[in-house]
């Protein structure tokens, strides 16, 4: 081998470690979904929450020991409903809802906001329109799981849900460099016109 052959394979011996270096930093999506399915089960062990495949009949979901039951809908939302509320399923689309929620990461589980039990005015969505955010109202929007929580309950409902990442607020699906998972406990109130 010459000179120039070696410097030639070196080099590019070189580049390709460090190319496969660099990527290793990085996870795929499938590592990160993964990832994001594993919190979200330590988050419910934590919390000594059952997830069941099938929706539970009796309000509030508990299984025979007493443990709130989350059931796995077809979106991938953990939902636990805790009172149904008045007129459950009942809501039609664009009414408005006024939502008061708590939320945090199921990765952190500290509490990222909370408006649940307080005088901080509660957000409105319109029913079946999710809001991306931005406007003066709501800069952060509002996410699909909370309106599918809507089609389980109705007025006064109060519901517990674990959004993966794709179900959740924009703003933590549109710029993550993981996929995250967020709890939310949410007391709904349709508008009275």
């Amino acid at each position: 081998m010459n000179k120039l052959t070696k410097f030639i394979f070196l080099s590019m011996t070189c580049l390709l470690l460090l190319a496969f270096g660099s990527c290793q930093d990085y996870k795929t999506y499938a590592q990160q979904l993964e990832e994001m399915e594993e919190y979200i089960e330590d988050f419910m062990k934590q919390h000594d929450y059952v997830m069941t495949e099938t929706q539970p009949d009796s309000i509030p979901w508990l299984d025979e020991k007493g443990r709130r039951m989350f059931y796995k809908t077809e979106t991938g939302v953990y939902m636990h409903v805790i009172d149904t509320g008045l007129s459950a399923g009942k809501v039609t689309k664009n009414q408005p809802v006024l939502v008061r929620y708590t939320e945090m990461s199921v990765k952190g589980d500290s509490v990222t906001y909370s408006n649940l039990n307080s005088s901080f005015d509660p957000v409105e969505i319109c029913y079946g329109t999710v809001n991306t955010g931005g406007n003066y109202s709501y800069y952060w929007g509002d996410c699909p799981a909370w309106h599918e929580a809507l089609t389980y309950v109705g007025d006064e409902g109060h519901v517990m849900l674990i959004a993966p990442t794709d179900q959740g607020m924009p703003i933590y699906n549109n710029s993550q460099v993981e996929l995250l998972s967020h709890f939310y406990e949410l007391k709904f109130t349709f508008s009275r016109w």
